[in-house]
């Protein structure tokens, strides 16, 4: 498979760490857009956050998404390198679902056990540096993507209550579980050269208030 990629590095802060700037304008994005539609906000997950952070991170550096795997079918962008196979299991995921598991499966693998839920994801690529809006935009126009982040179609009723997200370079990614996580993740802000970690409450209600 031609997937298997030398592995290498990408220059950000280490996946769990915080929310970057983008990626907390997607939280807050999202669940406005949700909002505008009778829905109820996602509280973000630590744990399916840092599924979304190594993916973008993974996504940048090594490609996965440009191999081919089962029945020579190409590899999207819901793929996965060998580049920590102490972490995640590699695999290319192509238009037939064929390793949907596999991706359902990352956050329970990336956590280590600690997350017992089942993920789904929606990714979004750029030539240029992605931003949060680019990112909601393109999921916005497209059926199945928006499906997802508005519960609708086969989606209906899942009322999410945990979703994570990841943003680096040209790709975004949001994570979404029926399983709620009661660890949230940080939002990291520079000031003055000094690190300012505001936290992200998981029921996010301050955002729209």
């Amino acid at each position: 498979m031609a997937f298997l990629v030398k592995p290498s590095s990408a220059n950000s802060l280490q996946p769990g760490t915080c929310l970057n700037a983008e990626e907390e304008k997607l939280v807050q994005l999202v669940n406005q857009y949700r909002v505008a539609n009778g829905l109820q906000q996602i509280p973000v997950s630590y744990s399916l956050t840092l599924v979304g952070q190594w993916h973008v991170q993974d996504l940048n550096a090594n490609h996965p998404d440009t191999g081919t795997g089962y029945k020579d079918q190409s590899c999207n962008m819901h793929s996965w390198s060998v580049w920590k196979p102490g972490l995640w299991n590699a695999m290319c995921y192509t238009p037939d679902h064929h390793e949907a598991q596999e991706m359902w499966d990352k956050p329970r693998q990336i956590s280590q056990g600690a997350y017992q839920g089942t993920g789904y994801e929606i990714a979004y690529s750029s030539s240029g540096q992605v931003t949060a809006e680019a990112a909601l935009a393109g999921w916005q126009g497209s059926v199945p993507h928006r499906d997802v982040i508005l519960e609708q179609g086969v989606w209906n009723g899942k009322n999410w209550p945990a979703m994570g997200v990841g943003l680096y370079q040209h790709y975004a990614v949001i994570w979404f579980s029926e399983t709620s996580d009661n660890q949230g993740m940080t939002a990291c802000r520079t000031t003055g050269g000094s690190a300012d970690f505001t936290l992200l409450i998981p029921a996010l209600k301050l955002l729209l208030e």
